[in-house]
């Protein structure tokens, strides 16, 4: 833009001296320096900080699909490249181990739900034979007493007594069982969750629970909408759960943000709803306009990396902040593919001279991009 002002000034001078309105003299073609150096202070070095620029790109998500289950890959019925939407299946893993587990889990819960039922019916058998115990315990009590009452008085005689005792003691113990039995029958029951579901069968029903929810993830679905790319599963292939083997990337679309960087000294004349204009490889000629929607507080270089070496002194870097920039057209922005670059520029709200000269700027690089492969 300096060289385009200088030659339109170095035209105009010429334009003078041939009217002869200028002499032809050094003093005058020295003019020049004059203007350049009056360009750069009043207007190209006021203009990095009231229109600031620099490159803005497209991101996206990239989701690396791993399952949540181990197994042999049966089909893969997506196409890469071929847009998704959330929910249609990327790849199905053999369900028919899984099959097994549900069917396992089924009857094992089954059995435990019989198994809770014997074992009420185990303890009110058990309730039912104390209180058989406990009125033989007090029958045997009374006729012990009644024969005591009798030994006194010299009826019968002792021997008889001792009977009873014998009688008594095999009472008592029968209750002592029966109490035992009661203990045993409600320690199979007493365990309950909070929902008053026996744990046993809680237990079951959870295992049911999560052997469904394996089967169920043998289909393996989109996140989002989006595509898959680099699509190298196979059928036959086995997948595992691990997060170090991811299967497949899904790129999620439905999502785009508009990422620009600045410079640090320029970031504290940048707001949140500042205008932006932006000039993008992929749409030569054109502008794109938006405004300033986030600006993210930290750099690379305000990261501490967890190690277990001390901060090393002389690496500090003045890498460039990162702005979020909303656009103004929703249809060209779904035109903007993740990963096209440009360039943008800011017009924040000093020196406002200097942006029409930006505005130039990134109209000329809007046609430049025509020819001109680098940003």
């Amino acid at each position: 833009m300096i060289v385009f002002l200088t030659l339109a000034y170095i035209a105009v001078l010429f334009a003078l001296i041939k009217i002869k309105i200028l002499p032809n003299t050094k003093m005058t073609w020295l003019s020049t320096v004059v203007w350049v150096v009056v360009l750069f202070i009043f207007l190209f070095i006021p203009m990095q900080w009231g229109a600031p620029s620099g490159p803005i790109r497209v991101m996206t998500r990239v989701v690396e699909v791993i399952p949540n289950v181990n197994g042999e890959v049966v089909r893969v019925p997506v196409q890469p490249n071929t847009p998704l939407s959330e929910g249609d299946v990327l790849f199905e893993i053999d369900p028919e181990p899984y099959e097994i587990s549900v069917s396992l889990a089924k009857a094992s819960l089954a059995r435990v739900t019989a198994q809770a039922m014997q074992d009420q019916a185990n303890l009110d058998a058990a309730k039912a034979q104390l209180s058989q115990a406990e009125a033989r315990r007090v029958l045997a009590q009374r006729f012990y007493d009644d024969d005591a009452e009798l030994v006194k008085s010299g009826t019968i005689a002792e021997q008889r007594l001792q009977q009873r005792q014998s009688e008594l003691d095999a009472a008592i113990g029968a209750v002592q069982q029966a109490e035992a039995t009661v203990v045993r029958s409600l320690t199979e029951l007493s365990a309950i969750t909070e929902d008053g579901t026996i744990a046993k069968v809680a237990e079951a029903e959870a295992n049911l629970r999560q052997a469904e929810w394996n089967l169920k993830e043998t289909s393996v679905r989109a996140p989002s909408n989006g595509y898959v790319t680099n699509l190298a599963l196979a059928v036959g292939q086995r997948v595992t759960s691990l997060p170090l083997a991811p299967s497949m990337a899904f790129v999620d679309t439905s999502e785009k943000v508009y990422v620009a960087e600045v410079h640090q000294i320029y970031r504290r004349h940048i707001e949140v709803g500042h205008p932006v204009e932006m000039a993008f490889k992929t749409m030569p000629g054109q502008i794109l306009t938006g405004t300033v929607e986030t600006l993210l507080d930290i750099s690379s270089q305000g990261q501490a990396d967890v190690s277990g070496n001390v901060l090393a002194g002389g690496q500090t870097r003045a890498d460039p902040f990162l702005i979020r920039v909303r656009l103004d057209n929703s249809e060209m922005a779904a035109k903007l593919p993740p990963g096209a670059a440009g360039t943008f520029a800011i017009y924040t709200n000093n020196v406002q001279a200097t942006h029409v000269i930006r505005k130039v700027m990134i109209r000329m690089t809007s046609i430049v991009n025509y020819i001109n492969p680098a940003l």
